[in-house]
């Protein structure tokens, strides 16, 4: 009788040690996932990144556009400034006649009121026109920008194979080993011609 007692004994201790090493391997199992996953992203992943401000600042192309875009916006400030002038003083004149009795009747002070507004009408429908030039115009430099910008990029990383290069703004922090800006503006003045100078004595 005794020997069937130490043998459910031992039987009830084997498989509490069992139960054990079961839960120990099921607590390890979560923590051995993630260590191998956190090495296949560690393998897979392969980044570079590129300041955007410091590329447009330094880029030929990015250059000229910026500096274009700013000679139709001073154009369309001295277009604006000039219609808004032009109005000052016909609306004086207008308020200059009255007050010195000039209009003898009612119908040539309207005449001169109806003129001034239509003088009004064609400033807003010509600035107006202005302004849609100009943001097509910049739009278009915009989208050359771009496309200049993507596709070298595509070229260069052809011989690098990086699994991505991402703006710096697009994340929190990275290595400044990771930075390629400065390849990737060595590469785009290196293969862009500048636009000729414009002759200022014509």
């Amino acid at each position: 009788m005794k020997k069937i007692k130490f043998t459910a004994k031992m039987l009830l201790a084997a498989l509490a040690f069992v139960a054990a090493s079961c839960n120990d391997k099921a607590a390890q199992a979560p923590v051995a996932a993630a260590n191998a996953s956190e090495g296949a992203v560690a393998t897979l992943t392969n980044i570079r990144y590129i300041d955007m401000d410091s590329l447009l600042s330094a880029y030929t192309l990015a250059q000229e556009i910026a500096q274009s875009n700013q000679k139709l916006a001073l154009q369309y400030q001295q277009q604006e400034r000039q219609k808004q002038n032009e109005l000052e003083r016909l609306g004086s004149d207008i308020e200059r006649k009255r007050q010195n009795s000039v209009y003898m009747t009612q119908e040539s002070f309207q005449s001169d009121v109806d003129n001034f507004n239509r003088k009004q009408n064609e400033a807003a429908s010509f600035l107006g026109k202005q302004q849609e030039r100009i943001q097509n115009e910049m739009m278009i430099r915009q989208r050359r920008l771009n496309d200049s910008i993507n596709n070298y990029i595509k070229e260069y990383n052809a011989t690098r194979g990086y699994d991505a290069i991402l703006l710096r703004e697009a994340g929190l922090f990275f290595k400044p080993e990771l930075n390629i800006t400065a390849e990737i503006i060595e590469g785009l003045n290196a293969r862009y011609t500048p636009a000729p100078v414009e002759d200022t004595k014509k």
